[in-house]
């Protein structure tokens, strides 16, 4: 029996139009990517929602992450956290005297993944299908006492436009503030400015003072963002739907 199509299965479940399907197969067509998270990010289906459907379309479990009170630090352990971030799972529970590792994972059809997973873990891998936010979320519960995790998230800085330390190792001590320098008497001399330049040049000088500042600022937090990117705290996929809010 053929595979129904993801779009067609939540259109057949009233949770689609066909117009809402043919943007959001424009927008793969053009960028890319898996057609079940373009509907996320488009916010034309939710993530429980396409988890649903595509259980129903593979014929892989479901789970409900949010609902699981507990994993032990064994089953945990036995996927490095790094490689859980990067393939987007959590491993959940250990069978068969070890041999076999269920796991939920965004993408259960990602053979090479699997592949991968089963040489790094020495298991027999059994899918469970759930949403990349999900895990996440569930990751940042978990996972919340390793240290490994710990220190993928504090070991960077970032600094502002002035070179101030924004955020900075979470284990590396903040330095002591700087004693602020005592004020210089101003001299009471009359002044011959007139009131728009008083202070700091002409109207048109502060706008591009402004100007550059901003720029600055903007440029140092999508260096920040590139980097918790990098650092696995979210995906970029996860901060563009956010964006698009």
């Amino acid at each position: 029996m053929a595979q129904i199509k993801l779009g067609e299965l939540l259109i057949k479940a009233n949770v689609l139009q066909e117009g809402q399907l043919k943007a959001a197969l424009a927008e793969q067509a053009k960028w890319g990517g898996k057609l079940g998270e373009i509907l996320v990010r488009m916010n034309l289906v939710s993530e429980d929602i396409l988890v649903r459907a595509l259980s129903k379309q593979l014929a892989i479990p479901a789970v409900n992450l949010d609902a699981l009170k507990d994993i032990p630090k064994h089953v945990l352990n036995r996927v490095p956290v790094q490689t859980a971030r990067d393939f987007a799972l959590l491993p959940m529970q250990l069978r068969d005297d070890g041999k076999t590792l269920v796991v939920a994972i965004a993408d259960p059809l990602n053979v090479r993944q699997l592949d991968e997973l089963r040489a790094i873990t020495k298991c027999r891998i059994v899918p469970n299908v759930a949403g990349r936010t999900a895990i996440a979320r569930a990751m940042a519960r978990f996972y919340d006492d390793v240290s490994e995790l710990e220190d993928a998230d504090t070991n960077f800085k970032v600094v502002d436009s002035h070179g101030r330390t924004v955020v900075r190792n979470m284990k590396e001590p903040a330095p002591a503030p700087a004693p602020a320098p005592a004020p210089t008497p101003m001299p009471m001399v009359p002044s011959r400015e007139t009131p728009s330049v008083r202070g700091g040049g002409s109207p048109v000088e502060l706008l591009r003072s402004v100007e550059e500042v901003q720029r600055k600022e903007v440029a140092a937090l999508k260096a920040m963002v590139e980097l918790l990117i990098e650092k696995g705290v979210f995906t970029r996929d996860e901060y563009l739907a956010k964006v698009k809010r």
